[in-house]
């Protein structure tokens, strides 16, 4: 049973790479289905800004998990928004087998976080409420497990919608995806060392392209296939810290064009 709460979520995720024509027509065949998120409608161009601290092995066991395709895989990652420097940051590890997507996220103070993390003894805080706790202590787990450290910083720009019409089906459009090698348990980042991850020259398009997710259950809405099939749209693979890695770390490039199966 697919399961949606504030520190679960179970679903299925399917990832396309469009130009901004498409995007545009996208959006238009959306409005009768889909609202803009309510944070995103109170930013300048109907988005927010994430910022994603990417985890991993000292021999990046993760993504080589995701590299070889393993059918069982996860990412560990904090996340914040950049427009809200004073909200709480997220502690998130997403599993991956096949297609569903079991995401679970427990916040903690901005002022919590870091000397969380950097010390493998210390205390979870005392503020971290009831509802966040099991999926903090699970992100710890295998934070300290494993051994888990900073690798890459990613920020990008985020366009979400969530469907009227269904209990759970949110279309996400992402741009200016760019990224920084990141040792440190920060946020904090230098302006000048961001590199572009959706360019065209590193994408090998005319143009840049949006990273487009659609996020949903179990069963394909009929509106959204309809509006797939229309716009003729067919899934990529995309990986925000995959593509970070190969840029910053020279991993072998194994997937980076490669089309992912299923429904279109």
């Amino acid at each position: 049973m697919s399961v949606v709460t504030a520190n679960v979520i179970e679903r299925r995720e399917y990832k396309y790479l469009i130009d901004g024509a498409t995007a545009a027509r996208l959006r238009a065949a959306i409005r009768p289905f889909c609202d803009i998120d309510p944070y995103a409608a109170r930013s300048p161009g109907g988005r927010y800004t994430i910022e994603s601290l990417y985890l991993d092995s000292p021999l990046m066991g993760l993504y080589w998990a995701n590299e070889h395709e393993q059918v069982d895989r996860i990412k560990v990652r904090v996340r914040g928004y950049a427009e809200a420097p004073g909200s709480p940051v997220f502690l998130e590890v997403k599993r991956r087998i096949n297609d569903v997507i079991t995401k679970t996220r427990g916040r903690v103070s901005r002022a919590a976080w870091a000397a969380l993390l950097a010390d493998p003894a210390a205390p979870i805080p005392a503020e971290v409420g009831s509802k966040d706790l099991a999926a903090v202590e699970r992100f710890l787990a295998l934070q300290r497990t494993l051994h888990l450290r900073p690798f890459t910083l990613v920020r990008y720009d985020r366009e979400p919608y969530f469907s009227r019409v269904d209990d759970y089906v949110r279309v996400t459009m992402d741009t200016r995806i760019r990224a920084q090698v990141m040792d440190k348990w920060t946020f904090t980042a230098p302006a000048h060392n961001w590199r572009a991850l959706d360019d065209g020259a590193t994408q090998r398009s005319p143009e840049s392209l949006t990273v487009l997710e659609l996020k949903f259950t179990t069963q394909v809405p009929l509106w959204l296939h309809n509006i797939v099939e229309r716009l003729d749209l067919t899934r990529r693979s995309f990986s925000k810290y995959g593509t970070s890695i190969k840029a910053f770390y020279g991993a072998s490039d194994a997937r980076t064009y490669r089309f992912a199966g299923g429904w279109r």
